[in-house]
This record gives C-alpha cells, structure tokens and sequence, in this order.
C-alpha cells in the first residue's frame, strides 16, 4: 500500500466513526519500509489508547505501520515533538546518520566541506576524534595534535566526551586536578536545568606556558554516575533548549579567551553523546581506525553518514558537512616493508570506497585518499607510557593531524597583505604573462631562466652531457647557451622551432636522406658527424678578425654557397663524402677549426629526441646515429682545445644507446633534476616579477623596493616565501595538503618523482586565467591568484601534459595509453595490462606508470600519477 492509499484508507475508518475533519499525517519510516502516522482528531477524547488504534488501522496490515500516535489536539499541546515531526535532514543522532549515509548514493545537491570555501570559517575550529573501536589511539592522538598546536602558539581546549569511560586528563597528566562536580557531565546537567554555569572553572590549564586547556568529562564517583543518566542528547536534539549547543556556544564566547581550536574526544562506538560531536559539532571528524576486517563495514558507514551529515556552520545559505580526515593507527611493526604497504593500500583503498558517494557531488581533485589519511607507527613508546611524552620525536609521529588543523588557521602572513592587494589585483592579473608552451617558445627567456647550482654544473663547458626526461629544462638549457651574446657558441643540431635562420640545420627528412647517402657512401654516423661538426662552425661561428680557417682544397668546392634547405645539406655531404680520404680530412678540418676558436666555444646539440622523426624506421635511424656521435665524442672530447661539446639529450633515448666505453662519461654528464622547491618556484616567481604592478606590491608587502626577476636568483626560502604567498597564497583549498607549494609540488610530478618545470607554468597560466573570470563574479583579496583556481584547472594541464607526451616525444605510446583509458581507474592490477613489454617499460621510463604494489622485478598493481591521470579520463580508487 502506497502512501495516498494508506492515507485514504485512513480518512475512510475515521469518517466511519464519526471522526471527520481529522489532521492526518503520513510519513514513510526513515529505517525500514514502513509508515509513521499521526491523527488529531477531538473525537478521540475518552477513547483508549488501543480504541483509537483500532479506528484507525482497520483493513491495514499492522506490518505496515512502524509508528503510530492518535491524539486529541490538547494532547497534541503538549506532546511536544514527535518523530514524525522530523526528517533525516535535522538530526544529528545515530539512526537518522546512518540512513542519510545509506541512502547517500546520489545526493540531489553538492556536498560543501569547510575547505572547498575560499575564506576560513570563524575560529575556533571544532575537531572531533572518532574511533568505532577500541584500543586505535584515538584519545592519544589527540593529546599530541592538542599539544602539537599549543606548542605553535595556538589557543586550544580538549573536551573529554567519553562519558562512560573518561581519561584525556590522565593523558595529560591532570587526573588528580580534576574535582567532585567538575566537567563536562556537571556542566550540560546544569544548562538542561537551565543554569548559567561558568565553563571557565571546569578547566583544567595543561600548560602553564601554553594556552592548552582541558575539561574533563568529570571525576568517576557516585555522583558522576548519578548525572550521567540525565544526558540524553536524543531528548535535547526535539526540544527548543539544547545544552550541548549552549556548552559550545560558552567555549567560544565564554571564556576569558577565545580558542582557536576545540578538540573533542568522542566516546567509541554508537553511543547517544558521540553522534552530534561528529554530525553536528565537527568541522573536521578525524576517524581513527585499523584496517580489520571487523572495522569495515562500521567504519564505511560512518563515513558515509559524515559526508551526508550538514553541522551547524553555513556559508550563507549554503549548510557545511564534517570534512573527514583519517588517522590509521596502529600500524604494526614489521621488517618487511611490503607487509606495511599492504596494510596501507588496504586502509587507502577502503577509504577510496566509502568516499565514492561524493563522485558527482564535487571536484574530482578536492579529496585525495592519500592526502586526507595518516599511519601512525606502533611504538612502545607510546603504548606503554602513563600519558603524553615530551620527547619531539614521538611528537612528529602526529605533526601531519595537526597540520590538517592548521591549514583551517589563518597564518599571521596571510593577514598582512589584505590591504594593499585589493586594489591592485586586477591590474597584476591583467599583467601576469606565464610562458606555459615549449622553452623554444617562452619570451624573455634569459631575464627569466633559473639558474641552480645544477644548471651551473650543466653550463660548466667541461660537461659534454646533459641528461633530462622530458620538460626538466634541457631546451631553456639550450637557449641559456645558444642566446647568450657573451658565450660563443655553435648550434650543431637544434629543435624545430629554434632552427630558423641556421640553414645548415637538418630536420627528420634531413636525416633520411643522409643515412641514405652514408649506405651509398660506405660510411658512418661518426664520420657524418666530423664532417656536420666541421660545417655548422664553417657556416656560423663569428670569426671576427680572425681568419675563418679553411678546410682542405679538396673540400672548398663544396663550400662555394651556403646550404638554404636540408637538401643542400644533404647534397653538400654527399659531395665531401665522394672527396678521396674525406675521413682524414674532415678530422683535420676540425682541428683546425678548433685552433681558430675562441677559447671554451660550445658546440651545442638539441632536438635529437624529436629530430629524427617518430616513427620505428626513425628512432632506430636515431639510435645509430647518437651511437655515432657518442663515438666522435669519446675520441675528440678530450683533443679539442677551444670547442667544448654539449650534447643535450632524453634520458631514455641515452640509455638505450649501446656502444663501447659508455662509462668514459661517468663524472662528465650532468643529469636534470629539479629537486629543491625553492628553486623550482622560483621559475615562476620569476615570471610573475614581469609585472610592474605585481613588483610594486611585493615592494610593499616586503618593505624593499626594485624587486626584479635578476634578483630571485639570490632569494633564499622566506624571500621566496613571502612573494609565493602573495601571488598563490599559503594554503590550499578543498584538498587535504596544508600548503599550496605541496599541493603542486605532488600534482606535477611523475610517476618516478619527476617534475617539470613547464607544467608549472602551464598550472600557473590556467589558473590566472580562471582567477581572471572568477574575480569579478566572487571576489577575492587574499592572493592574486585564489588556491582553489589550482584545482578548477589541474584537469586541463593534465590534458596538455599527456597530449606533450603523446605527440611531442612519444607516439609510440598510443596503444598503452588507449588501454589504460579502457582500464579507467588508478590503481589497477599488471595482469590489465596486456600490451607488450616494452610498451610498459617506456611507460615506466617517461613517468606515465609507477609501481603501487609489488616490487620493480615482480609488479602487483601500478598506478598512474595525477599529472596524468584527468588527461586519460581515469578515477582514483585509493591511490596513496
């Protein structure tokens, strides 16, 4: 019977009776599939309780009805509210919880964490920590996160919640300070009575250095168990006075001062008290758990009733929801890493599920597993003292939850930038150029190269290799080199792009055609490239004064006119090659040539990765050919006096290179690596420093004045620091790292912890224009560019990061990344992938594949990274 037919079945036994002009309610029953009803009717006046029963349930199936109430309407006065009277919207207690987390598959309206916002919600942030079993550290996390923020200058209050078995005072230290009638159980029987108790004296100071502050649940006596049985959170949540909100209300407006933090330590399991610290009271609920099997259905539903839940706070009309954070604990000890990692990846992949309800509700990038979870170290230690330790070792084994904490802080930078920003923003967003294509494609590129102490290694003209994976700067290299009008230098070989203007410069049809003329020739790449050595420092070296040395009388008539095309080239080689003893000749040429340099003159190679076109007949021309000129290196490198080779080249393509003596390069080649924040940030800070108006405003906020891009050379962290912040702000928005660096720092990285500069700036490009549409629709003044613009536009640079892979440098990758869209989720297991081996390999080699399970010898799962994982359409299932 559906809801209409019951009712109407209903208004027909009341009309039967007599009992017309009844109110009716029905209601279908929240937690199994039956009805709630109610009837006021004044005909019910000296009818019994089963009378009225029986007029209203005849010809229904009594299975049918969960509850049922009939009332006279003075009755009804005063029968205060009735279940029927709420929905699964507006109770925070276990039952309702639970349903709107079981009933949470697609939720009609977007769920809000207090980070997705771009402001921060009004201190004190409220943490609950949560545990659905025993015996996790739920309580011990606590005390150290409490004490952990205390110890960074923050204002904190610990409320023991667990009623029935009270102790964080004891972990503190505190147990013998608390007294008879002190705490929490006295103070919310006093405000249910009406009374106006003084939180402040049920506080226990921690610290007499620290705000760190802790009201316990009570002192375990007689009485304590008397007032227990008064708490009825059930009973408060249906009546217009709720001790519990006014006992928050006193801890944030109460006290003689105001906290920034209040941790509460709710009771384990499903228990009355513990359902509104987490449904209603919590901005953040750290749920502790171990992954067991015997916590995982428990757990699981709990998460899903905290994403439906919505707390008191509100972004305008807008309710909140408890944002989860998750703390595993206690990883067991084991000398075998591998059983660790299972039990990570089983805990991340858990909560991968439960958190699968949000799909659709938010930005994919918002919550990542790996971000918002913690393993905590078994560590006797710990489990066997009497209450916190002041050992700052142990303490780092919780730094991570109180820096979940503190991200929801504002940081004392933050608030010092407000007032000159406003109103130069949207001149410095009208100015800001970032450079997001290829380095042969960036303007001004020298006044904005970095240089490391790497890339000085990588100038040294004594380096004659320079190794790099794609988009690690081995180009901007290149052009440091080739553009600087203060190092003589000869372009050899050179990207597309940068090869205009230098018509002795060969390209992929270039190069068929010479290895066509060498088979026809009996020569070798080693030869061709003596000989295309000697012509690009014939055609473009600056000779000045000095007499261009000539080449041997054999070879002058080849160099009557300069090459205009790759077929002059590829002519002008055919013809030195058909010169008698041209081998010997070319040798000495370039001796020669050598003499007449200026001293340290580099002989720069790039492009040779692409060069040589992309298909298989290609790139095996291209190995042959690097072998050959790996050759000529190892024989002149060390007999030239004045040129200085400097071969730029892909890690991979070296690697792959066989030929004898390959360790003569050991200590002579220069890998690429960006490995310091510090200086992978300042490429873009150096770009932003184009912007007069973005100058002027760090001038202002630095109180120093001429700030250029010259000088971020020199910059050391907290300079850094200072202009990041102003430009990106410090910390992120709807995702679980606290601070921006971190957030990109992991997003544009590799599978192998590889990070590219360009994705930097394409990151950065993206979001100042997103902040460019965003800004005058919703304002805001805390940074240039709003954290949150990061997230709204990783999923577009992960596209162009995966399509410079695909198009650029990798084409051979095709079917490997058609099937890992096929496949649709990271991590996944080795056995999905069946495509041949080498295909694998090279994902692993350019940072597409990482290991996620198993050993590099014998892989279980691989994953993919987020660089890469929006551009190949692909969920996350509980990657860490």
């Amino acid at each position: 019977m559906n809801g209409a037919e019951l009712r109407s079945r209903v208004e027909s036994n009341l009309r039967d009776d007599g009992l017309d002009g009844a109110d009716i309610r029905v209601q279908p029953d929240a937690f199994v599939p039956a009805w709630r009803i109610v009837v006021v009717a004044q005909g019910f006046e000296g009818k019994t309780a089963a009378e009225r029963r029986e007029v209203i349930l005849r010809g229904i199936n009594p299975s049918e009805v969960e509850w049922m109430e009939a009332l006279t309407p003075r009755e009804r006065e005063w029968a205060g509210s009735l279940p029927i009277d709420s929905d699964l919207s507006d109770l925070p207690l276990w039952p309702e919880a639970l349903a709107r987390g079981a009933a949470l598959t697609q939720p009609q309206s977007p769920i809000t964490f207090p980070s997705d916002l771009d402001e921060d919600i009004d201190p004190p942030i409220v943490a609950t920590f949560y545990s659905l079993r025993g015996g996790v550290g739920r309580s011990t996390a606590l005390a150290y996160t409490a004490k952990i923020l205390a110890s960074n200058g923050r204002k904190v209050v610990c409320v023991d919640m667990d009623l029935e078995a009270p102790g964080l005072a004891s972990l503190f230290g505190k147990e013998k300070d608390v007294q008879p009638g002190q705490g929490l159980v006295s103070l919310l029987v006093s405000l249910d009575r009406g009374e106006t108790p003084d939180v402040s004296k049920h506080l226990i100071q921690i610290s007499q250095t620290e705000d760190l502050y802790c009201l316990p649940a009570g002192r375990p006596d007689h009485d304590y168990a008397r007032l227990l049985r008064y708490i009825d959170p059930g009973a408060w949540y249906r009546e217009e006075r709720n001790p519990l909100h006014e006992l928050m209300q006193k801890l944030r407006t109460g006290l003689p001062f105001v906290p920034d933090v209040i941790l509460l330590d709710a009771r384990t399991g499903i228990t009355p008290i513990s359902g509104p610290a987490l449904f209603d009271l919590a901005d953040l609920a750290i749920v502790v758990f171990f992954p067991h099997p015997q916590a995982h259905t428990g757990t699981g539903s709990l998460v899903k009733a905290l994403v439906a839940a919505h707390t008191r706070r509100r972004s305008g009309e807008q309710p909140l929801s408890p944002e989860p954070r998750f703390v595993v604990s206690p990883m067991p000890p084991s000398k075998t890493p591998d059983v660790v990692r299972r039990y990570e990846h089983r805990a991340v992949d858990w909560i991968s599920d439960w958190l699968s309800a949000l799909k659709g509700t938010r930005q994919d990038s918002a919550l990542v597993e790996s971000e918002i979870t913690h393993f905590v170290p078994y560590k006797e230690t710990i489990a066997t003292s009497d209450s916190i330790l002041s050992d700052q070792d142990v303490w780092l084994e919780y730094q991570p939850i109180a820096e979940w904490i503190e991200r929801f802080l504002p940081a004392a930078s933050e608030k010092t930038i407000d007032k000159a920003l406003p109103s130069a923003k949207k001149l410095v967003l009208e100015q800001l150029r970032f450079s997001a294509g290829m380095a042969e494609q960036q303007e001004d590129f020298l006044s904005t190269f970095v240089e490391t102490d790497l890339v000085r290694r990588a100038l040294d003209p004594k380096v004659p290799l320079v190794l790099g994976r794609k988009g690690t700067g081995k180009t901007a290299l290149f052009r440091r080199l080739a553009e600087d009008p203060a190092i003589p230098a000869v372009v050899v070989t050179a990207p597309a792009p940068l090869r205009s203007g230098r018509g002795w410069l060969l390209g992929p049809d270039g190069f068929r055609g010479i290895a066509e003329v060498l088979a026809s020739a009996q020569a070798d790449w080693r030869q061709f490239w003596t000989l295309y050595v000697g012509l690009a420092c014939h055609y473009s070296l600056p000779w000045g004064g000095a007499q261009r040395p000539a080449p041997d009388e054999a070879f002058q008539s080849c160099l009557s006119e300069d090459p205009r095309t790759e077929l002059d080239v590829v002519r002008l080689v055919q013809g030195l090659l058909s010169v008698q003893n041209f081998g010997l000749i070319a040798s000495d040429w370039l001796a020669r040539l050598d003499e007449g340099a200026s001293p340290s003159t580099v002989l720069l190679l790039d492009g040779l990765d692409t060069g040589f076109g992309s298909s298989d007949d290609d790139r095996r021309r291209r190995q042959t050919a690097l072998e050959g000129l790996a050759a000529l290196l190892l024989d002149r490198v060390d007999n030239l006096t004045n040129l200085r080779f400097k071969v730029v080249l892909r890690e991979d393509i070296w690697r792959q290179l066989k030929f004898e003596n390959k360790s003569h390069f050991f200590g002579r080649t220069v890998a690429l690596r960006w490995v310091d924040k510090t200086s992978f940030f300042k490429v873009v800070l150096k770009q932003a420093l184009r912007s007069q108006q973005f100058r002027e405003l760090l001038d202002v906020r630095q109180g120093s004045t001429a700030s250029s891009a010259r000088e971020v050379d020199a910059w050391g962290e907290l300079e850094l620091l200072k202009a990041w912040n102003v430009l990106v702000g410090e910390r992120m928005r709807g995702s679980g790292t606290a601070f921006t660096r971190n957030w990109i720092w992991n997003r544009t990285a590799d599978a192998n912890e590889d990070h590219s500069p360009r994705y930097l700036l394409q990151l950065m490009h993206e979001a100042t224009s997103w902040e460019q549409r965003e800004h005058p629709r919703s304002p805001y003044d805390r940074s240039i560019v709003r954290p949150r613009a990061l997230i709204g536009v990783l999923p577009q640079v992960s596209e162009q990061a995966l399509g410079a892979l695909k198009d650029e440098e990798f084409p051979e990758l095709g079917p490997l990344l058609d099937k890992l869209t096929i496949i649709g989720r990271t991590p996944f297991g080795a056995d999905d992938l069946d495509i041949p081996v080498d295909l694998i390999n090279l994902g692993r080699e350019v940072g597409l594949l990482g290991v996620y399970e198993g050993s590099d010898e014998h892989v279980e799962r691989y994953k993919v990274p987020e660089l890469f994982r929006y551009g190949l359409r692909m969920t996350r299932k509980g990657q860490a």
